[in-house]
């Protein structure tokens, strides 16, 4: 029987001692906050290289060349996450998940926050970049432990039948972060004019992050062990080695399969959260960027919804089903989504980005408990965290790079995006086809719709 009742672990000795321990679904909620973080830095920060940050931190005679640059210290970060990844999860695999969790939030939350601090090129010169460039770094690294932590925790804390709800929260809070950025951007867009946030009002949306940083450190101070953890500590995560190689030899397929399915939404993260705003901004002159901004909002809204519902009934439907369908609508709506942004006006916008947005929450609200139970627990946090961060670099660099300078080249054509997110979505249905031949050879793998 399902409980919700503080799973006590925490010895008198622990940072928990005194203080009543958050129960799973308090767990839940306190996943949540990192990864708002997360989204909301990634969605302004999008926006301030498409608007601002090329003359402010990367002047050059080509405009979009220092729009370019400006992108791809974003790409940089994508680049770093595996080493966080390795990092936190050799720590949270030897030691606990709760320091790693915590620490990782503390320097995403702290580099967002810096880099509405920074000087810019007309101010230090060289520095300047240099300097935006270090911060997107630490952040990268801070992410690779910062969600799929997130994910562990939250996966096991939770009760039977409800891991694969709970398992969600840490993408709810992506959502919620998006929607978050949108609002912020929104108003901004609103109250300053464009002058005003070149001149600087565009550090303000990276200041306020400070409050999720503040609220989510002080929740999860409250975070206690996980059950699953302290009943394998007497075993190969207390004394045994964990690493990256382990990882290869024992697991090295789960690993492929795992970065193969989240190339897909990763990628529509990118082209319709992250950088759709700058897109328009840039390219389609004729929509405002604040009839971007709105479509985040309401991409983001639907996103919370449909993750949710997806969470809560997706054992019912077939997890591995709703991954397959997840990917084929990525690769069906490509073209559509952007045909519809190119003709300029802003509901075609709107929907463009909402109906593509079904797809990735429907993938959220089960993936993350069905890729955490491919690893086993004394190597599951870097297990999930290197795979994700494997798919963020194509996803996030590797795919999006090229394709926004063909778009440059070409003078803002929308192909190139359109064939990333193809290739992406097929990336996620052979991850699909390579999962359902690995558990035939594997029937010992725990599938996502078990009671465990």
């Amino acid at each position: 029987m399902a409980t919700d009742e503080p799973v006590m672990l925490a010895s008198p000795a622990s940072p928990t001692a005194g203080r009543r321990p958050l129960t799973p679904r308090g767990v839940a909620f306190a996943t949540m906050f990192g990864n708002a973080i997360e989204l909301y830095d990634f969605i302004i920060y999008s926006y301030a290289a498409g608007a601002v940050f090329g003359p402010l931190f990367f002047p050059t005679d080509a405009a979009w060349v220092g729009t370019l640059l400006a992108f791809s210290t974003q790409a940089l970060a994508f680049f770093v996450r595996p080493l966080g990844a390795i990092i936190f999860g050799r720590v949270g695999d030897r030691w606990g998940r709760r320091a790693p969790v915590l620490l990782s939030l503390a320097f995403m939350g702290s580099a967002t926050v810096l880099v509405g601090l920074l000087p810019t090129y007309a101010v230090v010169g060289a520095a300047a970049p240099i300097l935006l460039t270090v911060l997107r770094l630490l952040q990268g690294v801070a992410i690779g432990g910062e969600y799929p932590g997130a994910v562990v925790v939250a996966v096991e804390h939770a009760p039977p039948h409800h891991k694969t709800l709970y398992g969600a929260f840490p993408q709810i809070g992506n959502m919620l972060g998006s929607l978050l950025g949108g609002i912020v951007l929104v108003i901004s867009t609103l109250a300053v004019s464009p002058e005003t946030w070149r001149a600087g009002a565009w550090r303000v949306p990276f200041l306020l992050s400070a409050v999720l940083l503040v609220i989510g450190l002080a929740i999860r101070t409250r975070l206690a062990e996980t059950p699953e953890f302290v009943r394998a500590t007497e075993g190969a995560v207390k004394h045994g080695r964990v690493s990256f190689g382990v990882l290869l030899r024992r697991s090295a397929q789960p690993l492929v399969i795992a970065t193969l399915l989240w190339i897909g939404p990763l990628a529509f993260s990118y082209a319709f959260l992250n950088s759709v705003i700058a897109f328009v901004s840039s390219w389609r002159t004729d929509l405002a960027p604040v009839d971007a901004q709105i479509g985040l909002i309401i991409t983001s809204v639907l996103l919370i919804t449909v993750v949710t519902v997806t969470a809560r009934y997706g054992d019912r439907l077939g997890p591995d089903r709703v991954v397959l369908a997840s990917g084929i609508w990525f690769v069906v709506w490509a073209v559509p989504s952007y045909a519809l942004i190119d003709a300029q006006v802003p509901v075609l916008l709107w929907t463009g980005m909402a109906v593509g947005a079904i797809g990735y929450g429907a993938f959220g609200g089960v993936a993350p408990r069905l890729i955490s139970l491919l690893f086993p627990v004394e190597f599951r946090f870097i297990g999930v965290g290197v795979c994700i961060a494997l798919s963020g670099i194509i996803a996030g660099a590797v795919l999006p790079i090229p394709a926004l300078a063909w778009v440059g080249e070409t003078g803002g054509s929308s192909v190139p995006l359109m064939l990333m997110v193809i290739v992406a979505g097929l990336a996620t249905v052979a991850g699909w086809v390579w999962l359902r031949a690995y558990r035939k050879r594997h029937p010992e793998v725990v599938t996502a719709g078990s009671d465990t």
